[in-house]
């Protein structure tokens, strides 16, 4: 089953065109989180009860990443995404999106997950200096992605060494 992912992951990265001439980039996106999802270990406190997928703010990622998980799991993990309306909102998750338009947010966002394992993942150019662990690029007409192992390992996740050498950039 990881060969399967592992290869879906990289078809992914090497003909993102597929993707975007049929679904679109949040589309594209979903697919991204859900597969990043199952290259990277949380700690064991993480690996029971639902496996969480924040949405900050108003994003088409949110509808599309609940309709591409529906009856899916995360290991033995049922997933769960949830729409966040505030920083308030925010408590724990394994995967946060934070969509372009609350980038303004991320050092704010950061510093409330400061005690929590969650993955942060943005697509703004700079948000991995801010504290994003993996950030959306579009490069030409394609979806890449970069990936700060260090802005993960901070909250005690591990990401996968095929993820770092599928990533176009890793720090």
């Amino acid at each position: 089953m990881k060969k399967f992912v592992i290869i879906v992951v990289l078809l992914f990265i090497t003909y993102p065109g597929l993707i975007f001439g049929q679904t679109g980039i949040p589309r594209a996106q979903a697919m991204f989180i859900y597969n990043f999802s199952r290259l990277i270990e949380w700690p064991a406190n993480y690996k029971s009860g639902p496996f969480v997928i924040g949405i900050f703010g108003s994003s088409a990622v949110a509808n599309e990443i609940t309709s591409y998980t529906t009856g899916k799991k995360v290991g033995t993990q049922s997933i769960t995404v949830q729409q966040l309306k505030s920083i308030d909102e925010i408590s724990r998750c394994h995967i946060l999106f934070i969509p372009f338009s609350r980038t303004k947010q991320l050092g704010q966002v950061v510093a409330k997950i400061s005690n929590m394992s969650t993955l942060v993942i943005t697509e703004k150019n700079g948000a991995i200096d801010v504290g994003s662990a993996i950030n959306f690029l579009i490069i030409g007409d394609k979806l890449k992605f970069e990936i700060k192992q260090s802005n993960a390992s901070k909250y005690g996740i591990k990401v996968s060494s095929k993820l770092q050498e599928m990533a176009f950039k890793s720090y």
